[in-house]
């Protein structure tokens, strides 16, 4: 049994398409596998696309919730079709099937229970199940969103109905790096990170990985791999080993850097006296739990990036 999410881009393309599928027959076994709406904004069924669609948006919070489950909903439609076309015996779940239970709060649904039973029933008269992501039901059998960027919490739901305590979501990363920007292609990706290193990176907007989702597999036991669908030998996998880095990763928004780390006050220090040393001079260093941030110039963006990469993040350069 293998439970695995494909993210929005992995179908946008017909190449990908065929690409998804013999990833999912590689496994010779039942597979379960959660899907986001196909592609980004400008696809049809992406979700910023269809909230754009009504030229300005005057819905309810449960007519909206029924306009973007449509992406979901077609995406798991269009992959089991493809996945029969090629005489692989599957099929998708709606919302009401999945057995996902929700409180009436639309966009954001906290979940009440989940219907193990169906999802069981269902895997065994199919070879694939192909699900929605980040859809339930409110107990009068409306459709429920769980928030943006969902899918993965989806993923690790379903893994625990079904007892498979290990979950890939395939994005289009190789995995989870030290710092979101670009060009990655000169970094390498963590091998480890633990449950709390991984939510650490969420507060400095880090997002690879659903905060819900996390958390949820952090309170559930459950190993999370995150890797590219484009396949290669790198991952990153999320669990209770930790990678040991005092400083995790680190993020730029709108001139401002934020550093996810375990120790801020120490980081201040090291970190003021690396760019003294450089005449870079900051003064408004803000420490808080977990988080070290701080604002720059324009000019200085690229020079600190690098500087913290080459004294703190050696090794993951290539």
């Amino acid at each position: 049994m293998k439970v695995i999410k494909l993210g929005g881009t992995s179908l946008q393309t017909p190449t990908l398409v065929n690409n998804a599928i013999e990833l999912i027959r590689s496994y010779n076994d039942k597979v379960i596998v959660v899907v986001s709406a196909i592609g980004r904004k400008g696809f049809p069924y992406a979700t910023d696309t269809l909230i754009d669609s009504l030229k300005g948006c005057y819905l309810s919070s449960k007519e909206k919730d029924r306009l973007l489950s449509l992406g979901e909903t077609y995406a798991s439609i269009f992959l089991s079709n493809e996945l029969n076309k090629r005489k692989i015996n599957s099929y998708s779940l709606s919302y009401r099937e999945i057995g996902i239970m929700c409180d009436r709060n639309y966009t954001q649904g906290n979940i009440i229970s989940i219907n193990k039973e169906k999802i069981r029933y269902y895997l065994n008269k199919y070879q694939v199940l192909v699900i929605p992501g980040f859809i339930g039901k409110s107990n009068e059998y409306e459709v429920i969103t769980l928030g943006r960027g969902t899918s993965d919490l989806s993923a690790l739901l379903i893994g625990d109905i079904v007892e498979e305590k290990e979950v890939t979501l395939f994005k289009d990363i190789d995995g989870i790096y030290p710092t979101i920007q670009y060009p990655l292609s000169k970094i390498e990706c963590y091998d480890y990170l633990s449950y709390d290193e991984a939510l650490s990176l969420t507060k400095i907007n880090y997002l690879v990985v659903n905060k819900k989702a996390l958390l949820f597999a952090k309170d559930n036991n459950m190993k999370i791999i995150v890797r590219n669908y484009k396949l290669n030998d790198k991952q990153t996998y999320i669990s209770v080993k930790s990678s040991n880095k005092e400083i995790i990763g680190f993020n730029l928004i709108n001139n401002t850097y934020y550093i996810a780390c375990k120790n801020p006050i120490k980081l201040k220090s090291e970190i003021d006296d690396l760019f003294r040393r450089r005449h870079i001079f900051i003064k408004n260093y803000e420490c808080f739990d977990d988080v070290l941030e701080f604002s720059i110039t324009s000019s200085q963006t690229l020079l600190i990036r690098q500087l913290i990469l080459n004294t703190y993040f050696k090794e993951f350069l290539k």
